[in-house]
């Protein structure tokens, strides 16, 4: 079986990703892309691979890492200035939720050949217990989520951290990269003045996959996530009530 790991926006490498390359079976060896954004946890490729290869386990292979400046953006058709970002304010829920989907498009066009799945993870997130990606009929059902926590558009709920999916099912689900200035005013036609209601992550991941006709209920697997088991990156924008954890890379 061959496996292809993806993930994608800030560096946030905390113990997590390590249990969740213990926890992921199935396959001989996986190839792991990632698009990350220039920070000082690396500013070039080659800083980024010295490091992440140094934490990979034996049967992971590190296929490519880009390291590119956060990208400009647009905003959806809005009535009222958007204010600059400030923690909470429209603007910094935007550039979060913007950030993230688009790094999983970016990556996705990294992937080279074909695969039998993809996997959309997160570096500061694990699961609740091991998983055998041989268990689940991706023919049957072609992207597995996360029984949760969920929420999100009704009959479209779903955990946006981590996916299983055939190649072509995973394009699509990356695709909400590129289409995100048409999704937020579909998911909330008020999204400038509605504090990150329903247009954020997992809302608009659902509101791209119902607009795709994707079959609804989505399937959802008998794990679990979690997140900043061990505490948060130093390079997260957010959950700064949490201790800032271990980095595996070394950069502390």
């Amino acid at each position: 079986m061959r496996v292809a790991l993806i993930t994608g926006g800030q560096p946030r490498f905390t113990p997590d990703f390590t249990d969740l390359m213990n926890q992921l079976t199935g396959f001989d060896s996986a190839d792991i892309y990632m698009t990350l954004w220039k920070s000082e946890w690396a500013s070039t490729e080659s800083q980024a691979r010295s490091k992440i290869e140094n934490i990979l386990l034996p049967n992971y292979n590190l296929a490519k890492v880009d390291v590119v400046d956060f990208p400009e953006y647009e905003f959806p058709p809005h009535k009222d200035p958007i204010a600059d970002p400030a923690p909470e304010n429209t603007h910094w829920w935007y550039k979060r939720v913007m950030g993230q989907i688009i790094s999983l498009s970016m990556v996705y066009d990294l992937l080279e050949g074909e695969y039998d799945a993809v996997v959309r993870f997160r570096l500061d997130a694990s699961l609740d217990k091991p998983i055998d990606i041989n268990n689940y009929d991706l023919k049957r059902d072609p992207i597995i989520f996360p029984n949760g926590p969920v929420t999100g558009f009704p009959g479209y709920e779903c955990n946006d951290m981590f996916a299983i999916g055939t190649q072509e099912a995973m394009k699509l689900y990356c695709s909400l990269g590129k289409n995100y200035l048409d999704m937020i005013p579909l998911a909330d036609p008020h999204w400038e003045t509605s504090d990150h209601g329903p247009w954020r992550g997992e809302w608009l991941l659902g509101t791209w996959l119902k607009h795709n006709n994707y079959p609804s209920p989505l399937y959802q697997g008998e794990f679990n996530m979690r997140l900043n088991t061990y505490g948060r990156s130093k390079y997260t924008d957010k959950h700064y009530h949490h201790r800032i954890a271990t980095d595996p890379t070394g950069n502390q």
